[in-house]
């Protein structure tokens, strides 16, 4: 009965090639038990366990939303702010300098940024929104510009 089926494989050899390739490619295929190593990893809660010591997050409202998300990535980036003009205030008026912008992750629409727990009462200080301006994140250091920056009077003297 061996010798039939040897006889048969070499009268059939192509059928014998497909059948050896596919045994060792059965062989060779990762098993289904084995994970990758990424999805082991547990995903974080919130955003709150990126915060570092001496750091708040400040949900903030930006008035350029819409065009910032398509700017910076899935987290976000880093910023200057500046106060948006509305009716009832002059805008311009910058804010911050260097600030790290986080997207929130259960609505990209919504952002924060990293400040200081010592600054955060400055940056409350002002009320919203906000304009975003991307910065190079190579950039290092952040700063809440005070509420009221002390500015010197400029004097003009005309002699006739």
């Amino acid at each position: 009965m061996f010798q039939k089926t040897v006889s048969n494989l070499k009268s059939n050899w192509p059928l014998a090639g497909f059948l050896v390739i596919g045994l060792i490619a059965f062989i060779s295929s990762p098993s289904k038990s084995e994970q990758d190593p990424l999805e082991t990893v547990a995903a974080p809660a919130s955003v709150d366990t990126y915060i570092p010591a001496g750091h708040v997050l400040v949900p903030i409202e930006i008035a350029n939303a819409e065009s910032l998300a398509s700017l910076v990535g899935d987290m976000g980036g880093v910023v200057d702010l500046y106060l948006a003009s509305n009716d009832t205030q002059k805008g311009g008026l910058k804010v911050g300098s260097k600030l790290k912008l986080l997207r929130a992750p259960l609505n990209p629409q919504q952002y924060a940024v990293l400040v200081k727990d010592t600054e955060s009462p400055r940056l409350l200080s002002f009320n919203g929104p906000f304009i975003a301006v991307v910065q190079n994140p190579e950039a290092r250091g952040n700063s809440v510009t005070p509420a009221s920056a002390p500015r010197k009077a400029v004097r003009i003297e005309y002699q006739n």
